[in-house]
């Protein structure tokens, strides 16, 4: 029995040292890459969370339930000689598509963000499986071979 549970903490605590390095491996180089856009991801972040910025978006969006009644308006019959009705059009669609552009890059920019801050306490806590590993695997390891000394005693004594 000790011999099946050293082989499973051996092989686990492999396996997670393994996928622990690899992935420490990939968010280091990951880090390193945004490190060098510390200060635009951090400026991005300030100004899509400022409040002018939330103002603009309330804005484009009163504006685009809104924007129906103007379209309604340029569209009229009686100044149909203007060739406005087109823009009404534009104006509709646009609006609503500018206010859903900036939320996205509201979004966008605190995933970024939030990542990027985060990211050094997955590579800390991904050094710390490893060694999570590497104490299953010493673990794993004594359990083998006291189970294996064991049978050898058995052996001898029979």
């Amino acid at each position: 029995m000790a011999s099946t549970g050293g082989g499973f903490l051996l092989g686990f605590g492999l396996c997670l040292l393994l996928m622990s390095l690899v992935l420490v491996n990939f968010v280091t180089s990951v880090y390193g890459e945004l490190s060098e856009y510390k200060n635009e991801i951090s400026m991005l972040y300030d100004i899509t969370h400022s409040p002018g910025y939330q103002d603009v978006i309330n804005a484009l969006n009163a504006l685009s339930n809104v924007a129906p009644s103007i379209r309604d308006a340029l569209c009229n019959p009686l100044i149909s000689w203007m060739s406005l009705c087109g823009y009404g059009e534009e104006l509709t669609k646009t609006i609503s598509k500018a206010a859903n552009y900036m939320i996205g890059l509201q979004r966008a920019s605190e995933e970024l963000y939030y990542t990027y801050v985060t990211m050094p306490m997955a590579i800390e806590s991904l050094w710390i499986m490893a060694l999570v590993g590497l104490a299953m695997i010493g673990a794993g390891t004594a359990l083998i071979i006291r189970a294996r000394r064991k049978e050898r005693k058995m052996i001898k004594i029979r």
